[in-house]
């Protein structure tokens, strides 16, 4: 599973899409943790203070991909697609008005549902914008009370007190120190904090290290294979994993205008990378995850069961559009041009885990995502499979991808075809989260309270895709950027002199 062990984290080497999840989620994220606060006319000062909305790198007129009032003023730097492709037009002449397959004016103004132009986290200059590039400038690298520690990797928390090894409910352990080092045979060096410990370690690693340092769930850590002291009995940490499958769909095509040459030849590649690096301009600054997506209600009389999404302005499915073939564990044929169609589920029903391997830091935890262990989220896939080629229907006179689409790879004339085939070429799209999820004080599941602070102890804080109380029905990057603004406030609240 992929993570992001590098100034800025994830947002330095995800795919750089940027949802801010529709106002339903949010208020449903209120709801859940018991905090308006966290509702949407909450957070929604600290989206307009993370991002703002930048020219495209090509410099094309986007006042029809955008909503520019539905942005703020912050930061990561947000754009539309610097490179067109032939499909883009296709795909949106495809959208019909009342239809499923709506047309979005804007997926980060509140309703995610339809298909909109696909926004990232990429520069007017056709770079990647990312916590990095974006907060840490030279001028806060050079503050006094900033040290970045490189080649170090945090492997336990622990209490300077006299109390460490012992929690009785009448009293709450303060943990202020962290155990780092480099390699397993490396001495291990302390760093004591003065006022709190933040864990920013994402949806893996942030449960692991509460793990080792015995915050979690009792039965598990008295195992004698671990045997590692019990500080605080947290049945929730590391449970409640939620990840979105993603689904890569082929069609053969008749163009020769697809990026599967890029994909096959290492000198067409080249050429691309040689004219970004002198102009910031071409193929390399399209986004990763392509030019336009769109998010998707199910039909009436969708057979999997009660909706779990947040509201009537999330998804349950995704559609990702791509001109050429999306190499997902199956490399691109040596011939031919390809459409990919990359399905997902977002309103996710099956729930993994993170659990101890071992009680050493090095040894990584395992990790069960338990993709399509629901009935509903299965059935989902195999009704966004559909929807796909439904939506395209090149057959028809009238679709805008007649004379344009030749075939379809793996033809399917069954759901259970369609289950199959996704059961078996379904990836993690990289959005792990809800391991150390955040809830009400009366939650005894939920580790973290709605203050993010870890509950059983005192001075340790977590901040990351791990407390989300319900995974997001869209991609996550832009929900991270908001918790870490919102909580710099409930910090700045708590320390405040």
């Amino acid at each position: 599973m992929i993570r992001g062990k590098v100034l800025g984290g994830s947002s330095s080497l995800n795919h750089m899409t940027w949802n801010r999840a529709s106002n339903d989620y949010w208020d449903n994220f209120g709801r859940l943790v018991d905090d308006p606060g966290w509702s949407w006319s909450g957070v929604e000062r600290y989206y307009d203070k993370v991002q703002r909305l930048v020219f495209p790198p090509d410099e094309h007129d986007d006042s029809k991909e955008v909503i520019p009032s539905a942005h703020g003023r912050g930061p990561v730097q947000i754009s539309t697609t610097g490179f067109h492709t032939n499909i883009d037009q296709r795909v949106l002449n495809s959208t019909r008005d009342g239809s499923r397959y709506s047309f979005n004016p804007d997926s980060n103004a509140g309703d995610m549902v339809g298909i909109a132009w696909l926004q990232s986290s990429i520069t007017s200059r056709g770079e990647r914008s990312s916590a990095s590039t974006a907060y840490l400038h030279s001028s806060v690298l050079h503050r006094k009370n900033l040290d970045v520690v490189v080649n170090a990797r945090a492997v336990k928390l622990s209490s300077s007190q006299n109390n460490a090894n012992r929690s009785d409910g009448s009293r709450k352990i303060r943990i202020d120190t962290v155990e780092i080092t480099n390699t397993p045979d490396s001495p291990r060096r302390k760093i004591t904090a003065a006022k709190e410990i933040i864990l920013s370690s994402g949806a893996f690693n942030t449960p692991h290290l509460l793990l080792l340092s015995g915050i979690g769930s009792q039965a598990d850590l008295a195992n004698p294979s671990l045997n590692i002291p019990v500080l605080v009995n947290s049945p929730g940490v590391g449970k409640h994993l939620a990840d979105h499958p993603l689904l890569p769909n082929y069609w053969l095509v008749a163009d020769n205008n697809t990026f599967d040459d890029v994909t096959r030849y290492p000198d067409v590649e080249e050429r691309w990378i040689k004219e970004w690096q002198k102009e910031r301009k071409g193929i390399m600054v399209m986004p990763h995850a392509g030019n336009t997506l769109g998010f998707f209600r199910h039909p009436e009389g969708f057979r999997g069961g009660e909706d779990p999404s947040s509201g009537k302005r999330s998804g349950n499915t995704e559609m990702i559009y791509l001109n050429g073939w999306a190499e997902f564990g199956q490399p691109v044929p040596r011939t031919g041009n390809y459409l990919t169609i990359l399905t997902s589920v977002v309103s996710v029903t099956s729930l993994g885990q993170v659990t101890l391997r071992s009680s050493n830091p090095f040894d990584p935890p395992v990790i069960n995502p338990n993709i399509f262990s629901t009935p509903y989220d299965i059935d989902s896939m195999v009704q966004v499979m559909k929807d796909a080629e439904d939506l395209l229907n090149f057959n028809a006179t009238d679709s805008p991808w007649k004379d344009y689409i030749i075939s379809k790879l793996n033809p399917f004339t069954t759901d259970a075809e369609r289950a199959d085939y996704a059961r078996n070429n379904s990836v993690s799209i990289s959005h792990g989260s809800g391991t150390v999820r955040m809830g009400s004080q009366h939650d005894h599941e939920a580790p973290v309270d709605s203050s993010l602070r870890v509950k059983g102890v005192k001075g340790l804080r977590v901040v990351d895709a791990s407390v989300f109380p319900k995974i997001p029905e869209c991609h996550p990057q832009a929900v991270v950027y908001v918790i870490a603004e919102k909580a710099a406030d409930l910090i700045k609240e708590d320390h405040k002199e």
